[in-house]
């Protein structure tokens, strides 16, 4: 009997920590009550804006195809977002969270923006500066600043990978309300 019970123990703890863990490393994830939900995962097509022929400099942007995410925050109540990394990887090196630019019934995520000559600009009004605390090995919540602004933001994945004209990746995203 005591086998039985023992057994029974250690198959919840079990089952309780195999909830908390992501399905996809590097991918954030909305933890509530224990229980992990996904955010929104859209296709983002790399695209490129060239100002006065590419001589007043070039912005480059993923976009979305709508221009709103179907998952929603209010700013009063910012969800608790994690994340799960490979052992020895620091969380901030994954991806970039960046508010959207809204034109046309689309989201532009700028990840990038040169002037003249291919000199590099500042892309910091548009990106928000998250903070990590560690929950458990290779497992981090992100904490979003307090003051962030309502808006459609995504968690824009670091790298080169997909940076050529037309292609598209996978980018996670969320939207805040006042």
């Amino acid at each position: 009997m005591k086998k039985h019970i023992l057994s029974l123990i250690l198959l919840l703890i079990g089952i309780t920590a195999f909830a908390q863990t992501p399905e996809f490393s590097d991918r954030p994830y909305i933890m509530q009550n224990k229980k992990l939900t996904d955010l929104e995962r859209v296709d983002a097509q790399f695209d490129q804006k060239h100002k006065m022929l590419g001589y007043g400099g070039v912005e480059i942007y993923y976009t979305v195809f709508t221009d709103k995410s179907s998952v929603r925050f209010s700013k009063a109540e910012l969800p608790k977002l994690v994340i799960q990394v490979e052992k020895g990887i620091d969380p901030a090196e994954k991806f970039t969270i960046i508010k959207a630019k809204i034109k046309k019934g689309k989201r532009n995520f700028t990840v990038g923006n040169y002037g003249m000559g291919g000199k590099a600009k500042s892309t910091s009004d548009t990106q928000v500066s998250v903070t990590f605390k560690k929950i458990k090995e290779n497992f981090y919540e992100i904490l979003l600043p307090s003051d962030i602004q309502a808006g459609e933001y995504a968690f824009v994945p670091n790298g080169t990978e997909a940076m050529s004209a037309g292609n598209k990746m996978k980018i996670t995203c969320f939207g805040i309300d006042n």
